[in-house]
């Protein structure tokens, strides 16, 4: 504090072993105070132990009364406020600058000026009192602090020993300071949300409002002037009855709890566990909830109690229940309803009812349900596939009626006669299709594709094809029967150009050699001087 310079100056005195200019030099005072001490040790016979026992406040109004401390009108005085602000405002500008502006103003006005050292002890005694702190007050279970943790832990490949980032997501409760940490190998708003759902498990509710940092996964970047809560999270959020406030840009006092909590974690998880080796993320995150629960045990070394006992007396009473289910986080894709009425997402198809076919529809994904939504209305509802790909969801009360009818431009006959009129193989091929799938229906758009491969080339390419993938005991696809078709135009080209050339060696003509005319490079000795080749 500035009220307690005087007794360290008045101790490094009475210690010895250092000239006034070196004191002052190491207190970072003026050597008028320097010298003003001296004379005050003198004038008393004051001893180290002496000063050593007196109060701050007792040196100062013993010694140095305030008001012979007081400012010489002889001198302007600085609006030293203002000048902090200013400085504020703007970082770079030089406080030197600050005093040559106070000499002018002072020149101007006919008074005299402070010195620069001088100015500069005013200047900063008027920033520390400027930038003093309030304690901030928090209310049981009002709200929780998330922030990523700056360092980050490692992950050992058990093969090659390469070295994988963990990032650590740390969630705290400023009342008790009771907090969770969880260890992810990214940071994407999969892992963000996980992990604060994971910490409301552990601390058995939900606060009423959730301050994050103003990252990506919380807010939404393309705001320039004002914060909005990112649409995913916003939704996580309502899902357990929290509001999300985030924290103002490059205000950390704001959460100082946070960057406590943060550092607590860095000290006593990321750092010890760098020093250890882990190969998979669940060793990390185990070695880090044995931690987290040592830190939440642990005695406060500043008041009574731990973060556990503070938490369950205190806070939990007033923690918002957990919501019956877990958050299911969703994914959104737009859809095109195709003619077999599937729409196609993550590469599986799912059934709609057949009034939708050419309709553009909304799917949300979760991690167990898709649901099919057109204007805002669910108008089909699946449990979500998964494995190989290509699989179908057909509800039989999404069919149409009469789509099983042989007369029909979407029925089993019209592809079994329109694959037979091009060939035996053909319509081999295409009725092993028809039988590939439990429900008929989900074979015609392979079926329309195949068939239309006659047209794009020719039906007896298309016959030709199909003959080699029934050979070869191959369900027919279009890609597969369209790579053969090319192979076989490929090979009859091939044929042909030696066909061509055996046909003229038998008939007994001469090869010709076309190279001298052929716009081939000529040799060197085209261009030596004196050749053949010289124009």
């Amino acid at each position: 504090m500035p009220m307690s310079k005087y007794k360290r100056i008045l101790l490094a005195v009475t210690k010895g072993g250092m000239s006034q200019s070196e004191i002052a030099a190491s207190l970072h005072v003026s050597k008028r105070d320097v010298s003003a001490a001296a004379k005050v040790v003198r004038e008393h016979s004051l001893t180290f132990d002496q000063v050593s026992a007196m109060d701050a406040a007792a040196v100062d109004d013993t010694f140095f009364p305030r008001d012979g401390r007081g400012p010489d009108p002889a001198y302007l005085r600085p609006d030293m406020a203002e000048l902090v602000e200013r400085k504020k405002r703007n970082r770079r500008l030089p406080v030197k600058l600050l005093w040559a502006e106070h000499c002018e103003q002072a020149a101007g006005e006919g008074k005299l000026s402070y010195s620069y050292q001088a100015f500069c002890e005013m200047f900063a005694a008027e920033a520390e009192r400027l930038g003093a702190t309030r304690h901030f007050e928090h209310d049981p279970g009002a709200k929780c602090y998330i922030d990523w943790a700056g360092d980050t832990a490692h992950l050992t490949d058990r093969l090659t020993g390469a070295a994988t980032k963990v990032y650590v997501l740390v969630v705290v409760l400023p009342f008790s300071s009771r907090l969770w940490a969880e260890g992810f190998c990214d940071m994407r708003q999969a892992s963000w949300q996980d992990g604060q759902a994971h910490a409301f498990g552990y601390f058995g509710g939900v606060p009423r409002m959730l301050v994050p940092d103003n990252c990506a996964t919380a807010a939404d970047r393309s705001a320039l002037y004002v914060t909005l809560v990112n649409d995913e999270y916003e939704r996580f959020a309502d899902h357990y009855g929290a509001a999300v406030v985030p924290a103002r840009v490059r205000k950390p006092r704001d959460k100082s709890t946070s960057e406590t909590s943060v550092d607590l974690i860095e000290q006593w998880v990321i750092a010890p566990s760098n020093e250890m080796t882990f190969y998979t993320l669940e060793e990390f995150n185990e070695f880090c909830a044995e931690r987290v629960d040592w830190l939440n045990s642990r005695p406060f070394s500043a008041k009574d109690g731990t973060r556990d006992s503070v938490y369950e007396a205190e806070e939990a009473p007033h923690m918002q229940p957990l919501p019956p289910e877990p958050y299911e986080r969703c994914e959104w894709h737009s859809a095109k309803v195709a003619p077999d009425y599937h729409v196609t997402v993550d590469y599986m198809h799912y059934s709609v009812p057949f009034a939708l076919i050419g309709r553009q529809v909304d799917v949300r994904l979760t991690a167990t349900r898709v649901t099919v939504l057109d204007g805002g209305e669910a108008v089909a509802e699946h449990r979500r596939l998964r494995g190989r790909k290509g699989q179908y969801s057909t509800v039989e009360g999404h069919m149409p009626d009469s789509h099983r009818l042989q007369d029909s431009p979407w029925s089993p006959g019209r592809f079994s006669s329109w694959a037979s009129r091009i060939g035996p193989e053909t319509g081999a091929a295409i009725g092993r299709v028809l039988e590939s799938r439990a429900i008929v229906e989900q074979t015609f758009v392979s079926c329309r594709n195949i068939l239309g491969l006659s047209k794009a080339y020719s039906p007896e390419l298309l016959e030709r094809a199909c003959a080699q993938a029934n050979a070869a005991g191959a369900l027919a696809s279009y890609t597969g029967i369209k790579n053969r078709i090319l192979s076989i135009r490929a090979s009859d080209a091939e044929a042909r150009a030696l066909g061509s050339a055996t046909a003229a060696a038998d008939a007994g003509g001469a090869m010709v050699d076309r190279a001298k005319s052929a716009g081939r490079t000529r040799g060197a000795d085209a261009y030596r001087r004196g050749g053949d080749g010289q124009c």
